[in-house]
Order: C-alpha cells, then sequence, then structure tokens
C-alpha cells in the first residue's frame, strides 16, 4: 500500500527516487557501523563498501522487501546493544519490529523473532573451542530475551490475514513449486562472474578475517555469520542479508592491514586487479543507462501495451496467462489466472496447475496438460512468453488455438 500510494503521487520517477534515497541511506548505516575498521584494515573495508555499493542496485527498488533490510539493522543493533550491556531498555521494541515486518514483508517477518532465538540460544551455553568462546548471559538477560521472544512470535499475527503470515516463510520455503519456479528463490551460481565477486569474494575475506584474527572469538558472532551463510546458500536473494549481519559479527576480526604497507609487487597487482574488477562492473551498467535514455522510458516492462491492448480487443472471459505477466495484467485491469501472489493468495492447486501448463508438466499422470487444465478451468485464451513449453505447444497445435498476437516476447492464442 505504501509503494502504491507512493506510485500513485509521482509515479514511477517517485518509486525510483525512493529507491536510490533508500539504497544510499543503507549504505550510509553500512559504512557508519563499519567505520572503525576503515583504520585497522582499509582494504578489505573499502571492498566490502563497494560491492555492497554495486549490489544495491541489484535488490533496491520498489517491492517491499527494500523494508526488511531497514527492519534488520534496526533489530541487530537492538540485540547486539543488549548482548553487549548497552541500551538495554530498547530491547522492548523488537516486538514492535515484529509487528512492522509482519505487514511491511511477511515473507522474511520470521526473522523477527527467529533472531532473538539465536541470542537466547547463545546465551545459555558456556564453552570453548579453540578461538571459539560462548560465554552464559546473566539470569535476568535470559529472562527478559525468552519474553522478547514470545513477545515478537505473537506480534507477527498482528496483520490483517493473520497466523497465515506466520507460517508463510516456513510454507514457502518447503514449496517446491516455489522453489522451481520464482528465480530469485534459487541457490547462488559461482559459475557466473558477477555473483563470483559480489557473492563469493566478501564472504571469502570474512572468513580469512575470522581465521586470521588473533583474538578469541565470541561465540554469538560466529553464529550469526554461519547462519546467514547458510541462508544465502539455500537462496541468492539473501546476500543482501549476510552483508548487514556481516557488518555486526565479522569486522571485529580483520587482520590488522594498512594500505602503505603494501611494498610488494603482487600485493599491489592483488590491489590494483580488485579496483579495476569494480571499475568494470560500473563501466558494464553504462550501454544500459543510455539505452533506457534513448528509448525514453523510466522502466522495463515485462509486456508491450499493443499486447495488453491485443487482450483487451478479444475480451477472453477465461484467460490463462503466465505467472509473469499477471501483474502487469491487473495494472489494465484485466482478470487474470494468477500472478506473482499465488503461493500466498490463490486457492489450493491453482499455483501447481498453472506452473504444470507453462512447462507442460502434468501433475496427475495426464499425457496433455494443456487438455487437461483447459477442460478443467474453461480457458479460452493463452497468454505466454514465447520461451515457454507452452508457446511451442500451441505454435504447434494451430487446430487447438489461433495465434491472434505475437511479438518478440509475447504470444497471444485463442482457443478454437
Amino acid at each position: 500500500m505504501l509503494l502504491y500510494l507512493l506510485y500513485s503521487a509521482g509515479g514511477t520517477a517517485a518509486v525510483y527516487l525512493a529507491s536510490i534515497l533508500l539504497s544510499a541511506a543503507m549504505m550510509f548505516l553500512l559504512y557508519r557501523k563499519v567505520r572503525g575498521a576503515l583504520t585497522v584494515n582499509p582494504l578489505i573495508t573499502c571492498t566490502f563498501l563497494m560491492l555492497f555499493t554495486v549490489l544495491t542496485s541489484l535488490f533496491f527498488y520498489g517491492r517491499p522487501h527494500v523494508f526488511s533490510f531497514f527492519l534488520l539493522y534496526a533489530e541487530l543493533e537492538i540485540l547486539f546493544g543488549f548482548y553487549d550491556g548497552k541500551h538495554e531498555k530498547t530491547i522492548w521494541l523488537v516486538p514492535l519490529i515484529a509487528m512492522l515486518w509482519s505487514n511491511l514483508h511477511g515473507g522474511s517477518s520470521c526473522l523477527a523473532y527467529l533472531l532473538c532465538l539465536l541470542f537466547l540460544l547463545s546465551g545459555t551455553l558456556r564453552f570453548s573451542a579453540g578461538k571459539i568462546h560462548f560465554e552464559r548471559l546473566e539470569k535476568r538477560k535470559l529472562i527478559i530475551l525468552g519474553a522478547v521472544t514470545l513477545l515478537s512470535m505473537a506480534a507477527v499475527f498482528v496483520n490483517p490475514i493473520g497466523y497465515r503470515v506466520f507460517i508463510y516463510p516456513f510454507v514457502n520455503l518447503s514449496d517446491k513449486v516455489s522453489m522451481t519456479v520464482i528465480s530469485e528463490w534459487q541457490a547462488p551460481d559461482a559459475k557466473k562472474i558477477g555473483e563470483l565477486v559480489l557473492y563469493f569474494l566478501p564472504i571469502l575475506l570474512m572468513v580469512i578475517g575470522f581465521i586470521a584474527a588473533d583474538r578469541e572469538i565470541r561465540g554469538i558472532d560466529l553464529a550469526f555469520f554461519l547462519v546467514f551463510l547458510l541462508m544465502f546458500f539455500r537462496s541468492a536473494r539473501f546476500i543482501i542479508l549476510w552483508y548487514i549481519a556481516a557488518a555486526f559479527s565479522a569486522f571485529e576480526y580483520l587482520p590488522f592491514s594498512k594500505l602503505s604497507e603494501f611494498k610488494r609487487t603482487w600485493e599491489k597487482i592483488v590491489a590494483a586487479l580488485l579496483a579495476l574488477a569494480l571499475f568494470v562492473l560500473a563501466v558494464i551498467q553504462i550501454p544500459a543507462i543510455a539505452g533506457t535514455i534513448n528509448d525514453g522510458k523510466s522502466v522495463s516492462k515485462v509486456m508491450t501495451e499493443e499486447a495488453v491492448e491485443a487482450v483487451k480487443a478479444e475480451a477472453p472471459e477465461r484467460l490463462f496467462n503466465d505467472y509473469n505477466l499477471g501483474e502487469a495484467l491487473i495494472a489494465a485491469d484485466i482478470p487474470v489466472f494468477f500472478d506473482a501472489r499465488a503461493d500466498l493468495f490463490s486457492p489450493d492447486g491453482i499455483l501447481e496447475d498453472g506452473v504444470s501448463l507453462m512447462f507442460l508438466e502434468s501433475t496427475d499422470g495426464e499425457e496433455n496438460p494443456v487438455r487437461t487444465m483447459t477442460e478443467k478451468y474453461g480457458f479460452d485464451a493463452f497468454l505466454t512468453p514465447k520461451s515457454r513449453p507452452l508457446a511451442a505447444y500451441l505454435y504447434s497445435h494451430p487446430e487447438l488455438c489461433e495465434l491472434k498476437y505475437e511479438d518478440r516476447e509475447t504470444a497471444f492464442f485463442v482457443v478454437r
């Protein structure tokens, strides 16, 4: 609703401006958190901040997940402050953060109480293993953490659809259909040079810091680092959460080093290569930016206006639309079969049936999901990206459907 009001007030430009301002705000917060490390190890710290700056272009845009970045930062600030004996009264703000999280980005709102639980569990341990040391918290703090955890769990229920938001993150992560279809939930791919630099390089630098540290490693710091690292390995979209968590848990362990000490040739080469890599990442974005300006468009769209008008002209009673085209159709007041909210708001079976049709994968043993799903739902038209198996099938069976419109990306068929 907030993004809708923003868009209504200022259009796409307002959403873009808000995205830029939010990304700048998060860059400042991360800089504020790690600036002390600049004097300890300026090379790793600057590399981390520059990589995060590039990363913001991939994650800060008009979607509710941007709110969760700031809520995560705020909660970590409170929880680590409480753990360290600073600002102890602010711990009671965490349930409020949980309630805001539930309403602003329910998909990750479980973190609001899971973070408390992680601090609580770590605070009950007392043991050492090499450099790693867990220190048990005093009983009073454990009781407070337990109460805040329970209150945060209850606060997640304070939303328009109740318990469904509470269970949604767990249902979503266990849904094989969603994990297959939604590309942003895929695991990271180290074969891609962009992911290798933006994702795996900073992780490697932080790991080296833990290994090279000549001081005791607090168990809670290592636990947070590893938990968010496991989340990232589960889904690449969690990398930005890892960056935020790393700013709180890993920078105390960077090995001491100054740029002026880099006198060896290989050290200069490594530093130059890092700087060159960041420069290349920035330069390769220039053609995309120039193309956007030349086209006179502020955003890219999933389908053309002509495709929307073609659907409107036919006015199908029961259109099957691709999962990724739902929002564009809703914006044009065209009824849809499903859209990107299907995992939460659609009746049972809709998402699974829709995906089986998009990819021609039968769910009940039938050889032909097109005929099965058409009979089940009464489809009289299909709107699909031309890259889908469904499009290939409809092109090759003109006796079933008539092609009414096509462009480079999209095809629209009407059932005969």
